[in-house]
């Protein structure tokens, strides 16, 4: 049973360590946009996480949630993962484009490169395994959506979540990006969704054709960009959890920070009233941005699983980016047990 809205609202969140749960490598330096499955979800009854590095999706499996192995790379020069369920099947929804990072791009040297599909868009891959995938198909073009190039010289469509509600799907995405200034850092500039009867499609623009949030230069937690907004299905509506990017006067520098958002349609979202739940430390692997996250709530243990992405650059060394961990409960519980 979800947890409600409310409910959300009252967590006592705590970081589960200081340090990531998953380290970046030398193969992977950049690992983000964490999505995950737990135990009673999967196939296998294993921990799950998909994420994205400058490569691709690679899929690591784990037996407590806490220690992970990756287990392959599973769609190249794929973008910001998740996953939904239906009828026993795992659908791996993505965002994809062709453009080929400069390190490997020799890889590719014999593809033409006027046979690439260089534009971004929304794919969909199927597994009963999560083993063995099907051929993706393209379920969103960001061509088609008007916003998507604002800012841009080339459309661009991120972060896509899907859910199901009576017989209508609703595909939430993110739209164009904007680049911060003073650290070159790359972030979703608009939030959006769009709507099927079936779930490969067409989907078309809800909120009459406009995105859901926008950056506000008057919001203390989006005053640049509206960042990764991650939605979690709640009893009585929906609760996001946003990284949104903003100018902070005190450090002179763009940040950010992990809060709560509260919609009772999915269409219409507030903030809560909540305090934000994660700010970047002034040191250490996170000390740079929270970029993004996901979570499940675990109801054998009555904790919510979050698992979020964050960045540190030191000097002229290049940015990492890794995993770490927050443990949401209910203040109440966790009396009970400590």
């Amino acid at each position: 049973m979800p947890l409600s809205i409310a409910a959300y609202a009252k967590l006592s969140w705590y970081p589960f360590s200081d340090e990531p749960v998953i380290n970046s490598s030398w193969y992977m330096n950049r690992l983000g946009d964490p999505s995950i499955l737990l135990p009673g979800e999967s196939p296998d009854k294993k921990w799950h996480l998909f994420g994205h590095t400058f490569l691709g999706i690679v899929h690591f499996i784990s037996e407590n949630g806490i220690s992970w192995e990756p287990r392959k790379m599973i769609e190249l020069r794929g973008h910001s993962p998740s996953l939904y369920m239906e009828d026993g099947m795992y659908y791996l929804i993505y965002e994809k484009h062709d453009a080929i990072p400069s390190q490997i791009d020799s890889i590719f040297a014999r593809r033409k490169r006027k046979d690439r599909v260089s534009h971004s868009r929304i794919e969909m891959r199927s597994s009963a395994d999560l083993i063995l995938f099907s051929e993706p198909k393209i379920i969103l073009d960001s061509r088609e959506i008007p916003f998507a190039a604002d800012g841009l010289g080339r459309p661009r469509v991120s972060r896509p979540q899907l859910f199901k509600d009576g017989g209508v799907y609703t595909l939430f995405f993110g739209a164009s990006h904007i680049v911060l200034e003073d650290s070159r850092h790359k972030s979703s500039r608009y939030f959006a969704s769009a709507t099927s009867s079936d779930l490969l499609g067409p989907y078309r623009l809800a909120n009459h054709g406009r995105p859901l949030i926008e950056p506000d230069g008057d919001d203390p937690n989006r005053s640049l960009a509206v960042g990764s907004v991650r939605v979690l299905k709640a009893s009585d509506g929906y609760v996001a959890l946003q990284c949104g990017k903003y100018w902070d006067r005190e450090l002179k520098k763009s940040s950010t920070s992990l809060i709560q958002l509260e919609s009772v349609d999915g269409v219409n979202w507030l903030p809560s009233t909540r305090p934000r739940i994660l700010s970047p430390p002034s040191e250490g692997w996170a000390s740079r941005y929270i970029i993004s996250c996901d979570a499940r709530y675990k109801e054998d243990e009555g904790c919510v699983y979050c698992y979020f992405s964050a960045s540190s650059k030191r000097g002229f060394r290049p940015v990492k980016e890794e995993i770490g961990l927050l443990l949401g409960k209910d203040p109440v519980l966790r009396k009970v047990f400590l």
